[in-house]
């Protein structure tokens, strides 16, 4: 049997595709069963019809989908593997609408809010997903000339926070800290040089000011945080992972 839009969900492999499209690839059970749990607009399910057959949790999944009114396809194996990226695929991809969240309503919110600027590396955006999820951000916000977004690579490393964490794109940073600052919004800047982060005190809405992770943060940026934080670290040690400092930041600060 034919996949119906197999084009545009082989399209999906691509920056350009995703963009056009305005959806990106999900791959594996993990994935799919955390896009339907949180509700994320999952326009299509593809499944490996004899997995199908044998796995009962892939029968549940089906039923789910089918149940939301999600269009449900079968397949056989090798077309699967041909559409998704995976060497060995566990039975179901799945194509998710881009969502678009309600800015406003984030920075209003009072949760803690991560800023970041030009992160590049996938993993660590997925990470940092999960990260403040797991500490109650209210949500990201990442530059111009940040790792893209919907990178297949960022999506499987936020297991799912993706669908849940609101995350902002192409950000003019400046402009945002500026009406941060005009709010009063005490931005903490992370930098190698700042104030040992347990000596700040009244930081108000943890709101954090994160850097490239060879760079750090643009001296422009860092001119309009409230304070420099740094996280003391052992002697020979250059830096952490980003992914990790935000979360020392993020749950000790909320």
């Amino acid at each position: 049997m034919a996949v119906k839009n197999a084009k545009n969900i082989l399209s999906l492999k691509h920056r350009k595709g995703r963009d056009a499209e305005g959806k990106f690839m999900i791959e594996g059970v993990r994935l799919v069963e955390e896009a339907l749990d949180s509700d994320a607009p999952v326009d299509q399910l593809v499944f490996d019809r004899e997995a199908v057959r044998q796995d009962e949790g892939l029968q549940k999944m089906l039923e789910k989908g089918m149940a939301r009114g999600i269009l449900i396809q079968q397949t056989d194996r090798r077309a699967l593997k041909h559409m998704g990226e995976y060497e060995n695929p566990e039975g179901v991809l799945g194509v998710v609408r881009m969502q678009e969240w309600k800015r406003e309503d984030v920075l209003k919110s009072g949760a803690p809010l991560l800023l970041f600027d030009e992160l590049r590396d996938p993993n660590n955006l997925g990470l940092v997903q999960r990260t403040a999820e797991a500490a109650g951000a209210g949500g990201i916000f990442l530059s111009k000339g940040s790792v893209e977004l919907y990178n297949p690579k960022v999506v499987r490393a936020s297991r799912g926070s993706i669908f849940r964490m609101p995350t902002f794109r192409n950000e003019d940073l400046a402009a945002l800290l500026q009406d941060l600052k005009d709010s009063d919004v005490r931005v903490l800047c992370a930098d190698l040089t700042g104030t040992p982060y347990r000596e700040v005190s009244d930081a108000g809405q943890p709101t954090l000011l994160m850097g490239n992770e060879t760079f750090g943060v643009s001296s422009q940026l860092r001119e309009l945080a409230y304070v420099s934080v740094t996280i003391p670290i052992a002697a020979g040690v250059n830096s952490l992972n980003v992914a990790v400092a935000a979360g020392v930041l993020l749950f000790h600060f909320r």
